[in-house]
């Protein structure tokens, strides 16, 4: 896969062209009527991302899927991942969401839980419209399933303090990878099924790695990464950060053990941010996450290499690079070639 690239360029207006065949699909799809119902399913829609997930079904559809397969299927993913940020925004009473008003703020609670849970029934419908709609309902049901089990994990995760790494890639294979994976697999199965196994092991550990990578950047981004930098730490989010630091807690000073104190009992504030960042860079925090992002990322490239069509390889690999950065995709690419 040293040459990976043929024309990074034709890749990248392939995902416009995949992008505006999905907001061409949803801006027809969703009903005008009762606007207080549907303006906040709108809101959310319109509220930016790179519609990360629809492009991964598009992707893994081929060449071989009509448009009136990949379309439909991808914006039940979409819609569903939507549903998800609307009801985490209100059950962790976060007031932003990508620098804008929440949609529970923007339009109040009663009518953000609705539209959360109005956005699952169009998700179903726009299912219904593909031809593999009775093989497709069973993946949606178990990816439903599995984001909700990630949140309540996630949830339950903010009393405890004994959180191990494992429990961690179990909470977010089933909070973050399960959308990625049902994205995949609703594309493979558009396309007949071919690469139904490989959809699925690129997808999980693809996910796995983006949200190590976003716990990562969180503390060592830059505001062009669209979130506060250190939002983590303030609201004492069980990341893999957190969960790496407190393993190394009786190796760390007085000084440091009551700084790890303040994130565990949630007392951490702003001012904190760089000490935290000092200290995890110290005692190997940030070193061991992104070794673990890296290992992950490594195995989708993995997953992948047995794909004979490469066209769809290639579009593979540029989504890769797309969603982790380049950095750690051509990290794991140029493992992957050894």
């Amino acid at each position: 896969m040293e040459n990976w690239v043929h024309n990074l360029t034709l890749f990248q207006v392939k995902d416009i062209e995949i992008k505006k065949e999905m907001e061409e699909f949803l801006g027809l799809f969703i009903p005008a009527q009762p606007v207080a119902l549907y303006n906040p399913v709108r809101a959310s829609l319109a509220a930016g991302g790179k519609r990360a997930r629809p492009r991964l079904t598009a992707i893994w559809s081929g060449s071989s899927s009509s448009t009136l397969q990949w379309v439909p299927a991808g914006a039940a993913v979409e819609l569903l991942h939507a549903f998800t940020l609307v009801h985490d925004d209100i059950m962790d009473h976060a007031d932003l969401r990508r620098g804008q008003p929440t949609i529970h703020i923007a339009y109040g609670t009663n009518e953000a839980i609705l539209a959360g849970d109005v956005m699952i029934a169009l998700a179903l419908e726009a299912l219904a419209r593909c031809e593999d709609a009775s093989q497709m309902l069973p993946e949606f049901a178990i990816g439903f399933r599995g984001v909700c089990e990630g949140q309540a994990l996630d949830k339950e995760f903010e009393l405890r303090n004994d959180i191990s790494v494992s429990d961690y890639l179990t909470m977010i294979e089933l909070k973050t990878s399960r959308l990625f994976e049902l994205s995949a697999a609703l594309g493979a199965i558009a396309a007949g099924g071919t690469y139904l196994s490989q959809a699925r092991l690129f997808a999980r550990e693809l996910g796995l790695a983006f949200q190590i990578q976003d716990d990562l950047l969180d503390l060592t981004g830059t505001p062009s990464f669209g979130k506060t930098i250190g939002g983590d730490v303030v609201e004492g989010k069980r990341t893999i950060l957190f969960v790496l630091a407190m393993q190394q807690y009786d190796k760390c000073s007085a000084s440091e053990r009551q700084l790890l104190d303040a994130l565990r009992e949630r007392k951490a504030n702003a001012s904190d941010v760089p000490a935290v960042r000092s200290l995890f860079e110290k005692i190997g925090v940030l070193q061991k996450a992104s070794k673990l992002a890296a290992e992950h990322a490594n195995r989708a490239i993995t997953h992948i290499s047995k794909v004979t069509d490469m066209e769809m390889l290639e579009q593979l690999l540029v989504y890769t690079r797309d969603i982790l950065g380049p950095a750690l995709a051509d990290r794991a690419i140029t493992l992957a070639d050894r």
